[in-house]
């Protein structure tokens, strides 16, 4: 008798496996599907963050990383300045009111950046400096209007 449980506990388990495999494989989309639109603001952002990347690039900057994203935030651009890991978060506002775009990073979103760049941190030593933690630093690219500025040590962590 107790050789029919077994095999009953058995043949149980086996089919919650298959079951959990069957509804995990339902939630993923298929690997042919378009990627999802983005709205006008997005893409109006997602150019932002290209010109930030072009001229961040044109001062000697190299890029590592976009787009990290994490529970805590989401790091636009990961670049590297000689031996400093940069962490550059992209703003854009259309007027100056409310102080512009440089004046939307305030403690709050800079205490989500930090959190996510403490996330990030050793995924990247790990990469690009063979596992050594390197000397960090927070800058902004900010479009105000039509200007553009980029904004070296924009915060420190205090």
């Amino acid at each position: 008798m107790t050789d029919d449980i077994l095999a009953f506990e058995l043949a149980l388990a086996a089919r919650r496996r298959a079951d959990k495999r069957r509804r995990r494989a339902a939630r993923r989309p298929p690997p042919d599907r378009p990627p999802p639109r983005r709205s006008p603001r997005q893409r109006t952002g997602d150019g932002h963050e290209d010109t930030a990347l072009r001229l961040l690039q044109a001062n000697g900057l190299v890029l590592l990383a976009r787009n990290l994203h994490c529970r805590a935030g989401e790091i636009d651009l990961a670049m590297r300045d000689g031996d400093i890991l940069v962490f550059v978060e992209v703003r854009s506002r259309q007027a100056d009111a409310y102080g512009g775009a440089a004046a939307s990073i305030d403690r709050a979103k800079q205490s989500r950046l930090a959190r996510a760049a403490a996330h990030w941190l050793p995924e990247l030593a790990r990469r690009h400096w063979r596992g050594a933690a390197p000397a960090a630093r927070f800058d902004a690219v900010v479009f105000d209007g039509g200007r553009v500025q980029w904004l070296r040590a924009a915060f420190a962590l205090d």
